[in-house]
């Protein structure tokens, strides 16, 4: 099992980027954690952070699906551009609140994607994907 040590929420809503932040700190006390209201913005600062230190730490990134500038489907196709050193160490995982089930089927067929949660974050979710 691998430790995470950084955790990224990229979701243009406000309000779900501060419950994901106060749960993961609570569960993760210590993790860094960076929130993401533009995609673009994410996927820029991933690429600067990889390129500017060579080890990159192993990270969790929450992604939104429905998103207005970018939709979590063509982020993935973004950061599937990122070499695969960097892609290595990200686990993303689907949080939306969507219920169409061809976005969790799509989400579970996505060779980046490790699994998919529905909104909003909760301590549960969390302990199950740290493990403990």
């Amino acid at each position: 099992m691998k430790l995470y040590s950084q955790f990224i929420v990229v979701d243009d809503d406000p309000v779900n980027n501060m419950v994901s932040k106060y749960m993961i700190a609570n569960v993760a006390p210590g993790a860094r954690i960076q929130l993401f209201d533009d995609p673009d913005q994410a996927l820029a600062s991933i690429k600067n952070e990889f390129n500017a230190d060579s080890d990159y730490p192993d990270t969790v990134l929450f992604l939104d699906i429905n998103m207005p500038t970018m939709s979590g489907w063509e982020f993935l196709d973004q950061i599937s551009l990122f070499p695969a050193e960097l892609t290595a160490r990200i686990s993303i995982f689907i949080l939306s609140s969507s219920i169409d089930p061809k976005d969790k089927k799509s989400a579970e067929s996505h060779p980046l994607v490790s699994g998919y949660f529905s909104k909003p974050l909760n301590r549960e979710m969390l302990k199950a994907l740290l493990g403990g």
